[in-house]
């Protein structure tokens, strides 16, 4: 019952879990918490940590009942990363439904993990479960869902920004996708609904009304409204007209979230409490003569209040980087916030190189021109992607050419790539590619003899020019103090070259990417797991992690302080996920370094450098600039594939300095202070009451026996088990050995009350943990 008692009963989730939260995470759960049923959208930077923020509350929830069912859908990529950050951060042990059956992680309780077939109607009478949010949006599956009678306690929506239009910003409303078809079902079936990503606007205004439409807006504040709302925000003076509908949808937002404090309206307005209480009432007022009468100061008041008011600031909650140093500064963080310092290396590549790309890219243009008409879409997407394997290396675009040769001799489709790894950017689309039908109608286009040859002239090569800019930034990197580095690729062809050029030498390299980890061994390489990769990497069995993207999804690196990335791909925020690996809480270097290789004369090299110096892109993310970055990869596709690069990287030059002029930049929207952090009560229990119940004989239940194992640490024996397991309440220890050790506290499997003993009822109001303790 600690859970539900006041004061500190809202704590006890945390302080029964094996985290630590920051300040910021505290901050966002309190909003989360504090408001129930919560509907908002946690919108922080990558790496600021928004699965913990949803931890929290998910674990809290649980524990005072509040929640007893919950949904969490989630990117088939980093399905498993929840379920293993929900058993090793908060103790809770939920599986994912895979469409077949529960599956649950593997534990010291369960070594081999453990799951349970259910059907498509059985998966639902689960209390808390894990789904695939591509499975779950899928007509079918959408509908089973939609069709269920008891709704949600919470749902939580990981990667967001998923659920969206086809076409935002064109004429006309813009088709939902079927997951923002879904969201929109799925909205009035759930009684919380938390959204998750850091990037809310992709490419147009209208995205982020998309999302705060799930959370629930005022019916005024309809589409059209919302985007002139901050039109009429931005403008150097607003007109009487513009202040009206500024006051229209302000009050609005009173009715359905209530008054704004009066601190809050006096903090923004920055006016004397007569002059604020002045400008409040003129907001309010259908009238517009009071607004008429509000002088300069106050008209820019007005606005700042409106804006603070705004669903907009209600409904996200948002953490950058600055914001962590705001912390830092005010003396609310004890830990800084490291600095990037990004570099880009431009590689010339040799004469041969350079007339194997040149080859390439008239094989490209000429084969998709000479494509049907009804062929171009499938043909353009292969011939792109020998052009991107091209930037990445010699050797991606030799093996591309080897299955496209084999696969004419087969007369079967071609096979892209084993891990989507030539997947489209553009993730609006309801279905996943055909694969092997693009491949079996593009193949059709190309002539033998032209793959032949550029087959011949790639095989003639010698490694890639960019291998020895990579060995002389890692030796530079090691000679500045960082000791481990990871290199980054977009192809697992790429990785393997990679990792064959590093073995033997100076650095001890290890790998990750859809296979799993893998490591030197007699002469090959052997897979280990991804937990076992992150540990060895991160105790010095390694000092080199080479890696494809899926090292992107997931998996933490914060002792890791250098990272290289060897390709480039389209879409930066591809590499923004990278650099997320090690750009995290808890950074041990002050200062991480970032190196981006780049082969001389190429398109893309071309964008990357103009937005690097218009927009200091990797240094910092602009909310603005994001329009710009999603379209990136079609656009450096169109122009490969028609031979129009040249004028690409001034277009974006000149559409970066339209943003920056007048592009809606949700941070400066949201606002960024660092808040002071208020006195919060102390838990009402915690893993110190817990170690004291463990080490007690006689409040453990009949049968259960305890043996002390060391500092926290304990082999229990229950009735029905044929082995002690070891549990432990330290945090740290647990932290330390998840694979071996059991968080005995409530979540783990062993931690359950006796059988005999009949739940107890909710405590009496104003109840106190000592009160029921002596009852």
């Amino acid at each position: 019952d600690a859970a539900r008692l006041e004061p500190g009963g809202a704590r006890v989730g945390e302080a029964t879990a094996p985290v630590a939260p920051w300040p910021h995470q505290v901050r966002a759960f309190e909003r989360l918490y504090g408001d129930w049923p919560p509907r908002l959208l946690i919108a922080d930077e990558v790496g600021l940590g928004k699965t913990v923020q949803a931890g929290m509350l998910l674990r809290q929830a649980w524990l005072a009942g509040k929640a007893k069912r919950i949904l969490i859908l989630a990117p088939k990529a980093v399905l498993r990363q929840w379920r293993v950050e929900l058993r090793e951060k908060f103790n809770l042990d939920w599986p994912i439904y895979d469409g077949r059956a529960l599956v649950h992680e593997p534990a010291p309780t369960a070594p081999e993990g453990r799951q349970r077939p259910a059907d498509r109607r059985f998966w639902r009478d689960e209390p808390a479960v894990i789904a695939s949010s591509q499975l779950m949006r899928r007509a079918d599956r959408a509908a089973d869902l939609l069709a269920e009678e008891e709704p949600w306690d919470l749902v939580v929506l990981d990667e967001a920004h998923h659920a969206r239009r086809r076409a935002p910003g064109s004429a006309g409303e813009g088709r939902p996708n079927a997951l923002l078809r879904l969201m929109r079902g799925l909205k009035t079936r759930a009684r919380g609904l938390v959204l998750l990503t850091a990037t809310p606007m992709q490419v147009h205004p209208v995205e982020v009304h998309d999302l705060l439409d799930l959370l629930g807006l005022p019916p005024e504040w309809t589409e059209s409204a919302f985007l002139r709302f901050f039109e009429d925000l931005a403008a150097p003076n607003p007109g009487a007209g513009a202040l009206s509908r500024i006051a229209r949808l302000f009050r609005a937002a009173e009715r359905e979230h209530g008054e704004i404090p009066r601190a809050e309206a006096r903090r923004v307005a920055a006016l004397p409490p007569p002059r604020t209480g002045k400008v409040l009432r003129a907001l309010r007022d259908r009238a517009e003569i009071p607004r008429r009468q509000l002088e300069t100061a106050e008209r820019r008041a007005a606005l700042a209040i409106a804006r603070a008011h705004a669903p907009l600031r209600l409904r996200v909650s948002r953490h950058t980087r600055e914001t962590l140093r705001g912390y830092f500064r005010s003396g609310a963080m004890t830990v800084p916030i490291a600095e990037r310092r990004v570099e880009d290396r431009f590689v010339a590549m040799t004469p041969a190189e350079r007339a194997l790309y040149e080859a390439v890219e008239d094989h490209v243009a000429t084969t998709w021109r000479r494509a049907a008409e009804a062929e171009r879409a499938a043909v353009g997407f292969a011939m792109t992607i020998y052009r991107r394997r091209l930037a990445s290396s010699f050797r991606a675009l030799r093996a591309t050419l080897e299955k496209r040769l084999a696969a004419l001799d087969a007369g079967a489709p071609a096979r892209f790539a084993d891990d989507d790894e030539d997947a489209p950017d553009d993730d609006t689309d309801d279905d996943a590619p055909d694969f092997a039908e693009l491949g079996r109608r593009a193949l059709a286009a190309e002539e033998r003899a032209g793959i032949e040859t550029l087959l011949a002239r790639v095989r003639a090569l010698p490694p890639d020019s960019k291998l020895a800019r990579l060995r002389e930034t890692l030796d530079s990197l090691r000679r500045g103090g960082h000791d481990r580095a990871m290199v980054f690729t977009q192809y697992t062809d790429t990785m393997d070259f990679l990792r064959d050029a590093f073995r033997g030498g100076g650095w001890r390299p290890l790998c990750f990417s859809g296979r799993g980890g893998e490591i030197p061994d007699a002469g090959g390489w052997r897979r280990i797991s991804r937990g076992d990769a992150g540990r060895r990497f991160r105790d010095g069995g390694a000092d080199l992690m080479i890696c494809t993207d899926a090292a992107a999804e997931g998996l933490n690196f914060q002792f890791c302080g250098a990272l290289i990335d060897y390709d480039m791909p389209w879409n930066p925020m591809r590499v923004e996920q990278r650099i997320g690996r090690i750009d995290r809480l808890g950074q041990r270097h002050s200062e991480i370094r970032v190196v981006n290789l780049h082969y001389e004369g190429t398109v893309e090299t071309d964008v990357y450098r103009a937005l690097r110096e218009r927009i200091g892109l990797f240094e910092s993310v602009v909310g603005r600039m994001q329009p710009i970055l999603a379209r990136l990869p079609g656009a450096i596709a169109e122009a490969v594939l028609t031979g129009g690069g040249g004028g690409l990287a001034d277009d974006i030059r000149r559409r970066a300095g339209e943003a920056e002029a007048d592009g809606f930049d949700i941070d400066s929207l949201l606002g960024d202070s660092a808040d002071a952090m208020h006195e919060r009560p102390p838990p009402a229990l915690d893993m110190a009451d817990l170690d004291r119940v463990l080490s007690s004989p006689d409040l453990m239940p009949p049968g259960v026996r305890v043996q002390p194992l060391g500092n926290r640490e304990y082999g229990l024996l229950a009735p029905g088990m044929t082995e002690p397991r070891r549990v432990t309440t330290d945090p740290a220890r647990f932290g330390e050995h998840p694979e071996s050790l059991e968080f005995w506290s409530p979540g783990n499997p062993l931690f359950r009350p006796p059988d005999i003993v009949a739940p107890t009822p909710p405590p009496p109001p104003g109840a106190t943990l000592r009160d029921i303790l002596e009852e």
